[in-house]
């Protein structure tokens, strides 16, 4: 239907009205044009086909339905923290049951800078303990009653099972745990070999031991003293890291002695009576295990670490350094502390925290070389902690400066440490 038209100003020209909107009205003159906009009330589907533009009718379009959907259930494999056999809590007669029958599927990756290679021609395939049937499992069992493990040790498996032996914030709190693990199946392994063999195959047999415990050791001290020590090390604590590797060394082979003292005098100290179970005394695994358990899983309970200037922190300190350490870098790298509550009252939670420290070293029996070393480093931690609080004020500070309106509701100001200070002096004298 026809409405009506409406006459454009003949100073546009041939534009559009928008282009005519930029063009300001005393722009040079130009032919002028009397143009009509045509205005018709009608279906958008006729104005369309006159246009000469498709699209489809509503009677086309279809909506479309959301897929159904299972929700999965959690798979508890997946969600299973997988630890390194140094960090696991026990190694019973059915986990060397599995760790024997696993062996049967293990084969050689060699890595190279482009990639890797699968020694064996056959697809590897992942196997876990729910894949094994009950009746290959006890069929295997079986084969091990009669035949046992044989005589070589399998060196392979020994150096696997020390695999990431070394020591990082994530397991320090295992520190010890693995120290005990490494040094009792240093010792099996060597009152094997002085057992079963004689003359140059005994004396071969040590020092591939001698090798791959040195390695183990040195792994452990190593990266103890790269991220403990290096963390007192950077709270100022000079000669933190070598102190601690060297008494790394020291606890590690003093743990080994002990456990061989043990052995020496129960030399019956797993008794297995059974026929059947006769394979167990060569899993040096399951040995060590029941070393540990019967020893004692802290300092073999029998013997107690000497320390001397070489080496001056025992077993209870390098624990208590340890857990210490990842909790002070732990609020360093995340401070929990909101920037909006008082600097005083910053201070005064500091000094709490640093009365907590005198009392959990006090209750730990640790050394007063340690205690002291911890006392001084707490000031630079304060620091450091400050330090982190001042770049979420950043932060702030480049989001004030995009946003110049918000600038009077967040904090742009840094941590007045002065009243940190003086807050933490006072809470402290008070103590």
């Amino acid at each position: 239907m026809f409405v009506g038209q409406i006459l454009a100003a003949s100073y546009m020209g041939g534009a559009g009205v928008s282009a005519a909107r930029a063009k300001p009205p005393f722009a040079p003159a130009q032919t002028a044009v009397t143009r009509y906009d045509r205005v018709e009330i009608g279906t958008r589907a006729q104005a369309n086909t006159r246009s000469g533009i498709y699209q489809p009718s509503s009677g086309q379009m279809r909506v479309l339905e959301t897929p159904a959907y299972t929700e999965a259930a959690p798979d508890s494999r997946l969600q299973a923290e997988l630890l390194p056999p140094s960090e696991q809590a026990s190694y019973t007669e059915e986990d060397a049951l599995y760790n024997q029958y696993m062996k049967q599927f293990r084969v050689d990756i060699y890595l190279y800078g482009d990639g890797s290679e699968n020694s064996s021609s056959e697809p590897l395939k992942l196997i876990t303990k729910d894949d094994i049937s009950k009746e290959d499992l006890e069929k295997f069992r079986s084969e091990l009653a009669e035949n046992g493990l044989g005589d070589e040790i399998d060196w392979r498996g020994v150096e696997s099972d020390l695999w990431r032996i070394g020591i990082d914030f994530d397991n320090v709190q295992r520190f010890e745990q693995k120290a005990d693990y490494l040094a009792s199946r240093y010792a099996v392994l060597k009152d094997r070999i002085q057992t079963q063999f004689t003359g140059d195959k005994q004396e071969a047999e040590l020092q591939k031991l001698d090798q791959i415990y040195t390695e183990a050791k040195e792994e452990m001290a190593n990266t103890y003293a790269e991220k403990i020590g290096g963390f007192f090390e950077d709270l100022g604590q000079s000669g933190a890291a070598e102190d601690m590797r060297n008494s790394v060394l020291a606890l590690v082979d003093q743990k080994a002695d002990a456990y061989m003292d043990y052995i020496e005098k129960n030399g019956d100290y797993v008794s297995i009576t059974d026929s059947d179970k006769q394979w167990l005394k060569q899993d040096d695994a399951y040995m060590a295990a029941q070393l540990r358990q019967r020893a004692g899983t802290s300092s073999t309970e029998t013997q107690t670490q000497s320390v001397n200037e070489r080496a001056p922190y025992d077993g209870k300190d390098l624990a208590f350094a340890g857990v210490y350490a990842k909790t002070l870098s732990r609020q360093m790298e995340n401070p929990k502390w909101s920037v909006y509550d008082s600097d005083a009252a910053l201070g005064q939670h500091l000094a709490e925290q640093y009365g907590a420290l005198k009392t959990s070293a006090g209750s730990a029996g640790i050394s007063e070389k340690l205690s002291n070393m911890l006392t001084s480093a707490f000031h630079p931690f304060m620091d450091r902690l400050m330090d982190s609080l001042d770049a979420l004020i950043d932060s702030n500070r480049g989001w004030a400066a995009e946003k110049p309106w918000m600038s009077g509701t967040i904090r742009t100001s840094y941590m007045d440490r002065e009243s940190v200070y003086r807050s933490f002096q006072n809470a402290i004298s008070k103590a």
